[in-house]
């Protein structure tokens, strides 16, 4: 998968990112964007013919089923749009840009799966209780299973791009690929057991899809609010920000690393502590060039606080 990821981007990007995470702005958008578009497509394809299935087999899991692979569509589709409108410059009104309005996007598709996920609950119930008969196709259920082998690998992929720009965005797509993977494995089952007369199966499966797509909307919701709140950072850009500040030899500690995260824009403000020697310009001119070392290294506005040494700090402090 990994070789696959890799080739794809260099052919995408014309350019070497074997084993580099992506940090340039247009890149990332490009890799977000073949991500959402392979999604895209092969969700509406799986989504139709899993639709129709449903309907001539009268299957609730099925449908069920269906439309959580559709959802995935929408999912995709607000990746899409979250990458296209966050890309926009910053205005007066938005000083650090608009890069979270991808986890606004995120956060509504949440919503929206939650509700579509009680409601296919509910006829679950309801088909329960009931004493209607499913057919049962091993046929079909082999393309279920063909179907959740398909969302496997898009999920590996989703999250190899995911990874490969540090977009939380696919990652949560790549999760959301893989629950759809599990639930066709599970209506497969379904309709296994329906064919050998077990038809009240189709429904508990059916319940069993639809509390798989409430639980995949809140988690969505909660990590969306989770980054519109504020989050730590990851340590790896920690680390990247104490190396950078470090590699000056005038440099004796790092400390109250700050890290806002605006989507693929970042405004990072940290405390320096410098040799007690240097003056006030050298100070300052120390402080712009570790500013300008980190930002080269991450797609961010650095702000740098110069400390002198007074010899007491023994320790990094955490952000």
């Amino acid at each position: 998968m990994k070789r696959t990821t890799e080739y794809l981007v260099s052919k995408i990007l014309n350019k070497n990112y074997s084993d580099v995470k992506i940090q340039d702005p247009e890149d990332r958008r490009k890799i977000a964007y073949l991500e959402s578009w392979v999604s895209i497509v092969g969700n509406l394809v799986l989504s139709a013919v899993k639709f129709l299935l449903g309907l001539v087999m009268n299957s609730i899991s099925l449908l069920a089923d269906a439309v959580h692979t559709a959802s995935d569509v929408l999912t995709s589709v607000a990746v899409l749009l979250g990458f296209k409108f966050s890309a926009a410059p910053p205005d007066e009104k938005h000083p650090y840009g608009h890069g979270r309005i991808e986890f606004l996007a995120s956060l509504f598709i949440a919503v929206m799966l939650v509700l579509v996920g009680f409601e296919f609950g509910k006829s679950s119930f309801e088909r329960f209780l009931s004493n209607e008969r499913v057919e049962g196709s091993l046929l079909v259920a082999s393309f279920m299973l063909a179907s959740a082998a398909f969302k496997e690998w898009m999920s590996q992929f989703s999250i190899e791009l995911g990874n490969k720009i540090s977009a939380g965005a696919l990652i949560a797509d790549a999760w959301h690929h893989r629950t759809d993977a599990i639930a066709s494995v599970l209506v497969a089952i379904a309709i296994i057991s329906s064919k050998y007369g077990y038809y009240k199966i189709d429904a508990v499966f059916g319940f069993l899809v639809s509390a798989l797509i409430v639980y995949t909307g809140v988690t969505m919701a909660y990590d969306a609010c989770s980054k519109l709140i504020g989050e730590m950072a990851e340590e790896d850009i920690i680390k990247k920000v104490e190396e950078a500040a470090l590699s000056f030899p005038e440099v004796i500690e790092v400390h109250k690393v700050l890290i806002h995260d605006y989507g693929a824009y970042k405004e990072i403000s940290l405390h320096v502590v410098m040799e007690r020697t240097l003056n006030f310009i050298e100070a300052h001119d120390l402080s712009e060039k570790i500013e300008r070392l980190i930002e080269e290294r991450i797609h961010c506005r650095a702000t740098v606080h110069g400390e002198p040494y007074s010899g007491g700090l023994k320790e990094l402090a955490g952000p």
